[in-house]
């Protein structure tokens, strides 16, 4: 039976309050370097998508090696935006506003169905609590947001992460529970699919607006009743 939630954070729960790329252009160009909105897209994409994991080995904690991640895709972003090597103050100077940026809930929306499936879980008593592939920033901005979980389990927190198994079975550790009384949401086939079918904890993968937390919230509750 089912008796816990776990949820993604950005895609899942939020999303950034405006395109990503539009605000790398703005941050670049207070500091005098102005770039095209779609060519930072591109190489923010790309920035994304190849530069790995964060060097937990490196770092004597979690949440310096997630820091140190973003660093590198920021320089990378830019760089490869730009087409050419940039001062390391500039790149530098534009780190750490974005990082800042984002470390703001005004930085993010909720989105809309969120609030009442969680209240509807919490009232069928299910508990609900958060893995994600985020460094300690969210546990502020989810605080922020009003949304309140048994328990917010970064990446930074466990120094995994998913599609690695070890973060969720973190999460079932502190819920005390078999995987089989757990289901997971989140919005990438690998990280959440492939990652908790790895911890044996059946996914439930979002692709809105084809669905999103209610129907999460149905399978949950018709799990629940067998």
């Amino acid at each position: 039976m089912i008796r816990a939630l776990l949820f993604d954070a950005a895609g899942t729960l939020i999303e950034p309050a405006e395109p990503v790329a539009e605000v790398y252009a703005r941050h670049a160009a207070a500091f005098g370097l102005n770039l095209e909105v779609t060519v930072i897209r591109e190489a923010f994409v790309h920035a994304f998508g190849s530069s790995g994991d964060p060097s937990w080995e490196g770092h004597p904690e979690g949440d310096s090696a997630e820091r140190e991640w973003w660093r590198r895709v920021v320089r990378l972003t830019l760089e490869r935006a730009a087409a050419r090597p940039l001062p390391h103050e500039l790149v530098a100077d534009c780190f750490e506003g974005l990082f800042g940026h984002y470390e703001s809930s005004a930085a993010w929306r909720v989105f809309p169905e969120v609030a009442e499936a969680l209240d509807e879980a919490r009232r069928a008593g299910l508990r609900v609590a958060v893995v994600s592939n985020f460094d300690r920033r969210l546990h502020r901005i989810l605080e922020e947001w009003g949304l309140n979980f048994e328990f917010v389990l970064t990446s930074a927190d466990a120094r995994a992460r998913k599609p690695d198994p070890s973060i969720f079975h973190k999460a079932l550790g502190r819920l005390a529970l078999p995987p089989e009384d757990v289901l997971h949401a989140g919005d990438s086939a690998a990280a959440d699919g492939a990652g908790a079918r790895a911890a044996g904890i059946d996914p439930y993968l979002l692709d809105r607006p084809r669905n999103d937390l209610r129907g999460f919230l149905e399978l949950a509750l018709r799990r629940r009743g067998k």
